[in-house]
């Protein structure tokens, strides 16, 4: 790992384009296959810059933030917005409460529920983590009803959502964070696999479309109740992202479909 401090610089693509052609240079650049990072402006201009001067390196897109970048677009649907409210209520108030009875209420309540590991905070910037959480939330449902149940904690205007008998605004909570759970848990997977050391180009190619068709497959289902016009609203964010990366988009490269043509791993055997 190559690091520099350079606070005092600018970073432009030139400038990062030179600092990485240093090291480079001394592992030698026939060595050197393709250059990958994130996509900001920056780091886009970089690669093309590098790649003119080692033109036998191939220029890719980092897949993972791609794809962190599809999600993010989908879950600032305004569709979502309510639901990913509730859960970040949820969170911070069991989480940063000042009161110590939230979290051993909620503890007691899921040891004995066994609703298995606590609450996930959402990052900042790793759009992923809005569906563990909610993931996180959605399996610790029980055990915070549990917890308005008991009495002992006030969850206040958040109580609504979680009452141990029927509710309609409990049963809509429930509902509209299954709906977000189910179309963003395709994504979450793609990127548990693909951010492995061992995934290569082919696997960029075939998880992207398992992903593509695994959120068609939820977002059309009947039962999930999707709104025609927030299926169009996705499909036009998935279109977007794939023909960026696999089309005529500034990011596209045959090279993963080359790789998928020529994988000969299990994939393909049967």
């Amino acid at each position: 790992m190559e690091c520099r401090e350079a606070t005092s610089e600018s970073h432009t693509g030139v400038w990062i384009k030179d600092v990485v052609l240093e090291t480079v240079n001394t592992i030698g650049r026939p060595r050197i296959s393709a250059v990958v990072c994130d996509s900001t402006g920056n780091t886009r201009v970089s690669r093309r810059h590098f790649v003119i001067e080692v033109p036998t390196a191939l220029n890719l897109a980092d897949i993972v933030h791609h794809i962190n970048n599809t999600l993010k677009d989908i879950v600032k649907l305004p569709y979502f917005q309510n639901t990913i409210k509730t859960v970040r209520a949820v969170i911070t108030k069991f989480h940063t409460t000042a009161s110590h009875l939230a979290t051993a209420e909620l503890k007691a309540a899921r040891k004995v529920l066994r609703t298995g590991p606590g609450l996930e905070a959402i990052g900042k910037t790793r759009f992923g983590t809005v569906i563990l959480s909610s993931i996180s939330v959605q399996r610790t449902i029980p055990a915070i009803k549990r917890v308005v149940q008991n009495g002992k904690f006030d969850l206040e205007e958040l109580a609504v959502n979680f009452q141990p008998h029927a509710s309609r605004s409990t049963m809509d909570f429930e509902f509209n964070l299954a709906q977000l759970v189910d179309v963003g848990t395709p994504a979450v997977k793609a990127l548990a696999c693909l951010e492995a050391n061992e995934s290569t180009a082919s696997d960029v190619f075939i998880f992207w479309h398992a992903m593509l068709q695994a959120i068609k497959d939820v977002i059309t289902d009947p039962q999930r109740e999707f709104p025609n016009e927030i299926q169009q609203q996705i499909f036009g964010i998935l279109n977007s992202r794939h023909r960026e990366l696999f089309e005529d988009g500034n990011l596209s490269n045959r090279v993963y479909l080359a790789a998928t043509y020529l994988d000969s791993s299990e994939y393909f055997s049967s």
